[in-house]
């Protein structure tokens, strides 16, 4: 039960992060919709671009979860996935109130993800470059290891199912949340991006996710 509500939270969390995902990706996104030079190309490169996020996304859930599989098997310790779920549960509130641009508490966190970023980036640049849709795919899954508040929210609760797989489909199932709203993105370009960025919406985002991470808390009383 508490493994199904984590997929749901982790689905919900994508859906409801999606001002954020705007912010963070919508630049790529309008990029990789204005070259595509008829309606057929640009689904193609949407999907191809949202699918490697995804891949990407439900990776680093393997290895997070299967590093702290590995942890507990050798220390038993049902303490510490205790603990990790109760830190998922207050990232999430805190994820809530960064989505709120009210105060942007997850900034320092989000700079823990530069240094590897500084060295998929150069990459990433060179397959935007491509202009075929089947480098949508790889530039996809180079940009799924984007530093991001909201995915390193949900990898903390990724971590906290203590199995490689299970932690890759919570990430999976975050990805799934992101993807109709970035699948937009590249299709309509700057009109979705100037509605994601209205503050009433990222208002209620960023509370219906700190609602989330409550209920989160509730259920571990």
């Amino acid at each position: 039960m508490i493994l199904q509500t984590d997929f749901v939270a982790a689905f919900i969390t994508g859906l409801l992060g999606a001002t954020h995902c705007i912010a963070m990706c919508g630049g790529i996104a309008c990029i990789l919709g204005s070259r595509a030079n008829n309606s057929s190309n640009k689904l193609l490169v949407s999907i191809g671009f949202n699918l490697g996020r995804i891949l990407s996304y439900s990776i680093a859930g393997a290895i997070v979860a299967g590093s702290i599989q590995a942890i507990s098997q050798v220390h038993q310790s049902f303490y510490m996935l205790v603990a990790l779920q109760w830190f998922a549960a207050i990232m999430l509130i805190l994820l809530g109130i960064h989505l709120t641009r009210w105060w942007s508490i997850l900034t320092p966190v989000e700079q823990l993800g530069k240094g590897l970023w500084s060295k998929v980036q150069p990459k990433a640049s060179k397959m935007l470059a491509l202009q075929h849709p089947a480098a949508s795919l790889p530039l996809g899954m180079l940009w799924g290891w984007l530093p991001c508040g909201l995915v390193y929210s949900t990898l903390v609760l990724s971590a906290s199912q203590a199995h490689w797989l299970n932690g890759a489909g919570v990430m999976f199932s975050f990805g799934l949340g992101t993807f109709s709203v970035m699948l937009l993105a590249v299709l309509l370009g700057q009109q979705l991006t100037k509605l994601m960025t209205n503050r009433v919406l990222q208002v209620c985002s960023g509370l219906s996710v700190l609602s989330l991470g409550i209920y989160q808390v509730v259920t571990l009383l």
